[in-house]
């Protein structure tokens, strides 16, 4: 058993030959399908990072709650207060929770998943890693897609507040609100960038060769600008425009547009169903003439 900070790990597996899961007692299974995870996951990230260095080792820590993702962590580290998962490249150590502050059941799988995405990222990149770029980068291997995220989105683009990228680098938001923003505005913008393909109007193969590209230049030296104008064609400032467009067609002229073909819709059926009902009418008028003029009595 492994004793970090005041919590002790009762459970120790080898993941393969670079990683070794730990858990906290009653979190066997969990470790055992972390322990599964880990290789694999590892490798289809480092799928994105191909010729560059690789993370050495990593230590997997679960524990059963969110609150208990500080005292995990590596001396003097600490965690943010509303974290669910957190990485630490430097010291080679990934804390996943199984439950979150308000003891509702995590996704914890998709957590480690992105976390390990993080320290991949880190030595392959050298530690010149933008924190839009890192976030997006995990967001796209761990699939954390999210309605909640999507209305942050929504709410910001409506209101005129996408943050510029710059200052998501610069001066990430600590409390959760402003967070939750630079978070999804992150993975948004990563998932865009790998779909983009090396022309805005051209897609590539499927391979994300131009994002892999990208992520190599950077690897190799260059600056965010250098690197994205190298495998882009444009430079950083002028894809977050194109991106930015994007947002604005995705959330506000799309959901304009489904808004005006369901009032169509909905108007399509109340005229066919006026068109019905007036069918309905002019054949009962049609029955009553025929019953006048037979002598038959009314209907009653």
């Amino acid at each position: 058993m492994a004793l970090i900070s005041a919590l002790v790990f009762a459970v120790t597996l080898a993941a393969g030959d670079r990683a070794t899961v730990v858990a906290q007692d009653g979190l066997a299974s969990q470790a055992a399908r972390a322990a599964d995870i880990a290789p694999t996951a590892l490798a289809a990230i480092e799928a994105d990072l191909a010729h560059l260095p690789r993370v050495e080792r990593v230590e997997v820590r679960l524990v059963r709650h969110a609150e208990d993702i500080a005292a995990a962590a590596p001396p003097g580290r600490g965690a943010p207060a509303w974290a669910v998962g957190t990485a630490y490249p430097e010291e080679g150590v990934v804390v996943v929770a199984m439950r979150g502050r308000d003891g509702a059941v995590l996704d914890w799988e998709r957590t480690l998943v992105h976390e390990l995405a993080h320290m991949a990222l880190d030595p392959a990149l050298g530690g010149r890693t933008p924190r839009w770029l890192t976030e997006g980068f995990a967001y796209l291997h761990s699939a954390d897609l999210s309605v909640a995220r999507a209305a942050t989105l929504f709410g910001a683009v409506v209101g005129g507040h996408i943050l510029p990228l710059w200052e998501i680098d610069e001066s990430f938001p600590e409390a959760e609100d402003g967070a939750a923003l630079a978070y999804a505005e992150s993975y948004d913008f990563a998932a865009w960038l790998a779909r983009r393909g090396r022309r805005g109007d051209d897609r590539d193969a499927g391979d994300r060769e131009p994002y892999r590209e990208f992520l190599a230049n950077i690897a190799h030296g260059d600056d965010v600008n250098a690197a994205a104008t190298a495998a882009f064609g444009r430079a950083i400032a002028d894809l977050e425009g194109e991106w930015r467009a994007s947002l604005r067609e995705r959330f506000v002229w799309v959901p304009v547009g489904l808004v005006g073909a369901a009032f169509w819709f909905v108007a399509a059926l109340l005229l066919v169903a006026g068109w019905l009902r007036h069918r309905r009418r002019r054949r009962a008028i049609l029955a009553q003439w025929e019953r006048d003029e037979s002598g038959e009595p009314p209907n009653s």
